[in-house]
């Protein structure tokens, strides 16, 4: 071989060398970016599209019944019910058809009637944006950012049990914030984390053509306090204003 042409071989293999690193790089870089979780707007929009997209907008009010597992006492009866434009909730469980408990926040209050049938009203401050907070968590609050203004911030990336979770953080307004984590796999919010409180969320159904967890186990670290929910059936139609005022008298 020629000296000239030994040249020009070297040349040609650099290049080569040269191409392929840059395309290594290029791939490198491309999965560096696809390993980032997206903007929280971005987030939010692919767990929307995931949960029933624009079919959100015909959500008027929510009513869900289903049952609880409480320590030492399973499968006890609840109802639900969120008025999807106020922030308000209603809570009845029942116990051999008596209600138990019932609990409330109109939007300005939150009550409580237990089975001695007092009712309970509760102002205080600290507790109230504790209620807001459940109220936005109950109500999928999230999908409406226009509606219930709030902080959104992405809070990490966290892995458990060979799945990525991009944390989404939120702050209601008046309300104390929660993380959402969002499943990567399926856009869907597998866990909520709430202070010491957690919900571990599975087995999502569609209802009226937008999607809910149907198995939620709530705790805050202590086993004798751990409870199940199971969600049997969800409406998705116009509630009544006055279901999330304080009782006037006992039930």
């Amino acid at each position: 071989m020629k000296r000239g042409e030994a040249g020009r071989l070297r040349g040609r293999d650099f290049r080569r060398t040269n191409v392929g690193m840059q395309l290594l790089a290029a791939l490198l870089s491309f999965a560096s970016l696809a390993a980032q979780p997206p903007a929280p707007e971005a987030l939010l929009a692919e767990m929307r599209a995931a949960c029933g997209g624009d079919a959100w907008d015909r959500v008027e009010g929510w009513h869900e019944t289903g049952r609880v597992d409480l320590p030492g006492l399973p499968g006890v009866p609840y109802e639900t019910w969120h008025h999807m434009r106020t922030l308000t909730m209603r809570s009845d469980s029942r116990v051999d058809g008596r209600i138990m408990r019932q609990m409330g926040y109109d939007g300005s209050v939150g009550w409580q009637v237990g089975p001695d049938g007092q009712v309970r009203v509760n102002g205080d401050p600290v507790a109230l944006r504790r209620m807001r907070r459940d109220a936005y968590l109950s109500s999928f609050a999230w999908f409406y950012p226009s509606r219930f203004p709030a902080r959104f911030a992405l809070a990490g990336v966290e892995s458990r049990q060979g799945r990525t979770f991009d944390v989404l953080r939120i702050e209601p307004e008046q309300a104390d914030s929660f993380d959402l984590w969002v499943d990567r796999g399926t856009h869907r919010v597998a866990r909520i984390v709430a202070g010491a409180e957690y919900a571990e969320l599975g087995d999502y159904r569609d209802f009226a053509g937008v999607c809910s967890a149907t198995t939620g186990r709530q705790g805050d670290g202590d086993p004798t306090h751990e409870i199940v929910l199971h969600v049997e059936t969800v409406a998705t139609g116009p509630v009544e204003a006055a279901l999330f005022s304080p009782p006037t008298a006992p039930r």
